[in-house]
């Protein structure tokens, strides 16, 4: 759905905004793009592209997505939802894969707190990594590090399965270049918050 420069559609991703916050009031803001979707907590990215719907929010940012809001899931956004969170600072991963509203895979990782989440059956882009091919090379005296796999190089291959580009890896794989794909940004005034 990324590939070949896809066209934002503004009308939808405001209408998308509006049906996920109801009670807020939005501020059109200077756009965004893919590469870069870490926003403040008033502030979503929204790209809507056909049927492919894109959100940022901070709202999202949990470490067990089994647990996100459903209101994220409503089947009216579509029958397949994606959920993708990374925090490079820690080198915590999480995803969570949802169709027709039932949870199919959710999984978060990090160093310190192991496999945090870990619901469903690992999907087949999973594999090579659980398998031991990508072992996190450490100096010798140094403990050994406490996963099979680096967090972030599973996040960038979930990435690049389920969306099509990465913010790093190979980009001959790529379906589309985050850099060049808009999103809408809003700000979001709830009702009886205050900015100060």
């Amino acid at each position: 759905m990324l590939a070949n420069g896809p066209e934002l559609d503004r009308d939808a991703s405001r209408q998308l905004v509006q049906q996920l916050f109801p009670n807020a009031t939005l501020s059109d803001t200077v756009d965004g793009h893919l590469d870069f979707l870490n926003q403040p907590k008033n502030q979503v990215f929204v790209g809507c592209y056909g049927e492919l719907r894109i959100v940022a929010h901070d709202e999202l940012a949990i470490d067990y997505l089994s647990k996100v809001d459903r209101r994220w899931l409503d089947p009216t956004l579509g029958r397949t939802a994606y959920v993708h969170v990374t925090h490079s600072g820690v080198d915590w991963f999480a995803f969570s894969l949802w169709r027709k509203g039932r949870l199919v895979r959710s999984l978060s990782v990090s160093p310190d707190g192991g496999v945090q989440e870990q619901i469903g059956n690992p999907l087949s882009f999973e594999a090579p990594y659980w398998g031991g091919q990508f072992p996190v090379e450490v100096d010798d005296d140094r403990e050994p590090y406490p996963l099979a796999f680096h967090p972030l190089d599973l996040s960038e291959a979930s990435m690049l399965q389920h969306l099509g580009f990465q913010f790093g890896g190979n980009s001959n794989d790529w379906v589309c270049d985050p850099a060049e794909v808009p999103v809408a940004r809003f700000a979001i005034q709830k009702a009886g918050w205050k900015l100060w």
